[in-house]
């Protein structure tokens, strides 16, 4: 009987997550879900699992592994180790990381790429019998793959559908149970994928490719936003999403609700919305490409969210729902209301990247500063709380932009944000900025951001001593011996406290010390 493999490599980075630990993605379950489609048995496993034992692979016919660009040492190990051990057996690679095209194939040399979006591109492999027969590669749109004279690409597919993406091709929630943690983990369920910002950078890019001021980003048209003349992916400089998914698509209120429902009826206690910007949630016609007109469309969102809170285990507040991503410059009093009433508590993510207003324009960035301010006081106001996120290394930084991103970084921690995220820049194959460098961490413009978000970040965290938060098990402590981590159940900190417990305990958590910007000591108080 033909078994599958797959491999969530996602955030494995060299081999082991040191981040997103508390994560679990849409993207593996949703290719679960055309392999059940088809009655074909899977299961899927996280790649450092399988690499620090790889005698779990032996029961499979066929490896297919979800991964990103940073994922390529922890990939190439697992296709190395499957080739050793089931030199039989296909393999089969998808995710972020496929963007890196040719380069990509010579280096990894799967049997088959899928390119972009996996659901129709991996039905149609699997109608075709690739796992079992000799299969026309070059007939299969949306792949790549080794021929005799080098890699070839296929054609691109179209985008699906939003009917597709809630009714043809359905994530499987009975898969989430092959990850260990699942019942403390955050997991992500799709609400819409692709995202509405077609600016584009006015960087010129290491190529020779710049903007020509020729206005199509600004165009009424939508359709026409979507063609750069000059060839510049569209989006922050940074992203590749809305090159790689196009403009945003929503999945059906129905379909969202069943899957969350099944997904809390196995045992899972906190969900997250998952969109690379909630409030585009069928804000919209296809293709929607102005990412701060029409308003958000808050009947539709209104109806999901109450939809969902009724559902028992958030009535009754043994699991937490949360939305994350949001346009600062769709936010308002009107959007907080509908938060505060439903997702109450909750903490949107508003990506600002840089202080510098001038900076934000060039590297494509929607809105303006004063929106990401004017978004944290009132989502300060209503009870929520805010996060903000910035990013040290871009294209474009100066010693200007930097002071400018520390003042801003001030203002809103005062103005009600709860917590800073500093990322590093990464290239990514699909953005506009792929041909740039990494920055080096060591720099004297980066250490003063870091120290700045790590200051605001460690205060939040202190104001937490002596309160009691409540939280789920989730595994053991990599650095403490004989303590666990704790998630927690609603909008807080990551706790570790001493002693063992079942992964999907929930407890309550005394907050004693802050051991880092991230992590804080707890007692157990009660179960």
């Amino acid at each position: 009987m033909t078994e599958i493999l797959i491999a969530d490599a996602l955030a494995a980075g060299s081999g082991k997550r040191t981040s997103s630990r508390d994560s679990i993605g849409c993207g593996p379950r949703t290719i679960a879900g055309v392999f059940e489609k088809h009655d074909i048995t899977c299961r899927i496993m996280r790649a450092e699992d399988l690499l620090e034992k790889p005698s779990r692979m032996k029961r499979f016919s066929h490896l297919v592994i979800s991964a990103m660009t940073m994922d390529l040492p922890a990939t190439e190990s697992l296709i190395g180790i499957w080739r050793y051990r089931q030199p039989k057996g296909k393999v089969i690679l998808g995710g972020p990381i496929a963007q890196g095209k040719e380069r990509v194939l010579e280096s990894l040399k799967p049997d088959v790429m899928v390119l972009g979006e996996g659901e129709a591109t991996l039905d149609a492999l699997l109608s075709a019998g690739f796992f079992d027969n000799s299969v026309s590669l070059s007939s299969i749109d949306g792949i790549g793959y080794l021929g005799q004279s080098g890699p070839v690409v296929t054609e691109q597919r179209p985008p699906l559908s939003e009917q597709d993406l809630s009714e043809t091709y359905t994530p499987s929630t009975v898969r989430v149970v092959d990850y260990e943690t699942y019942p403390a983990a955050k997991v992500y369920v799709e609400t819409v994928r692709g995202c509405s910002n077609f600016n584009r950078t006015r960087i010129q890019l290491p190529d020779g490719r710049e903007c020509s001021g020729c206005g199509t980003c600004d165009s009424e048209d939508f359709e026409e936003r979507m063609y750069c003349p000059e060839g510049i992916p569209p989006g922050c400089g940074f992203c590749s999403v809305p090159s790689v998914w196009g403009p945003p698509r929503s999945r059906s209120v129905d379909s969202i609700v069943t899957e969350v429902e099944e997904l809390l009826d196995l045992g899972v206690h906190r969900v997250v919305l998952e969109a690379p910007g909630f409030l585009d949630y069928m804000r919209n016609s296809y293709p929607l490409t102005d990412p701060c007109s029409p308003s958000p469309n808050l009947e539709a969102i209104s109806e999901l969210l109450n939809r969902l809170t009724i559902l028992p285990q958030f009535e009754n507040r043994t699991a937490h729902l949360s939305i994350e991503n949001i346009k600062a410059c769709l936010f308002d009093e009107d959007v907080a209301e509908v938060l505060t009433h439903t997702v109450p508590g909750t903490s949107p993510n508003i990506g600002l990247e840089t202080g510098s207003e001038e900076h934000r324009q060039r590297i494509g960035k929607c809105g303006e500063v004063s929106d990401v301010l004017r978004a944290v006081e009132t989502a300060s106001d209503y009870d929520l709380n805010p996060y903000v996120y910035f990013i040290y290394g871009l294209p474009g930084e100066t010693e200007e932009t930097v002071t400018q991103s520390i003042k801003i970084m001030r203002k809103l921690h005062e103005a009600g944000a709860r917590r800073i995220i500093l990322y590093g820049f990464r290239p990514l194959p699909g953005s506009a900025f792929e041909s740039f460098s990494s920055p080096r961490v060591d720099d004297s413009l980066t250490r003063e951001l870091r120290q700045e978000a790590a200051r605001i970040n460690r205060g939040e965290k202190k104001s937490y001593v002596g309160q009691t938060v409540r939280g789920v098990a989730a595994e053991p402590s990599w650095s403490r011996h004989g303590f666990t981590m704790v998630y927690p159940l609603g909008e807080g900190p990551i706790m570790t406290v001493q002693g063992g417990f079942t992964s999907g305990t929930v407890l309550d958590v005394k907050i004693t010390e802050v051991l880092s910007e991230n992590l804080l000591a707890g007692e157990v108080m009660g179960s």
